[in-house]
């Protein structure tokens, strides 16, 4: 198998649960706070398993002039709503949220997107 097809399918996804630490501070009296999601590892290789019918995970990158300037990692809640327009999807409430400050991770999520069920969004 090429280099470039095992990266894509071994890929990771840094934990958005524990920030890619493995533990959850304010659950340390459950199980030593080890992450209920990436199993304490801090790497996740599936957000969709965490996802249900009504969210979706959205990465949004900022860039000025080109340059990367920060991105977002986070779980969009939904529903469905009529208006004059048709059926349309109203936004809820976020249900986790992360910062991404390297340009590097962000990428490498970016690319896997698709495969991760990752919606992208790049504003400038």
């Amino acid at each position: 198998m090429p280099a470039a097809v095992r990266k894509l399918t071994n890929a990771t996804v840094t934990c958005p649960f524990c920030s890619g630490t493995g533990k959850l501070p304010h659950f340390s009296h459950v199980q030593n706070g080890d992450c209920f999601a990436c199993g304490a590892s801090g790497q996740l290789r599936d957000l969709t398993a965490f996802v249900g019918d009504n969210s979706d995970i959205v990465l949004t990158v900022w860039t000025r002039r080109g340059a990367f300037t920060g991105a977002e990692l986070r779980q969009r809640t939904w529903k469905i709503t009529n208006s004059s327009l048709g059926q349309c999807k109203e936004w809820g409430r976020d249900r986790f949220y992360r910062e991404i400050n390297d340009a590097d991770e962000a990428r490498e999520i970016w690319r896997n997107a698709k495969r991760l069920g990752i919606i992208t969004e790049l504003a400038d």
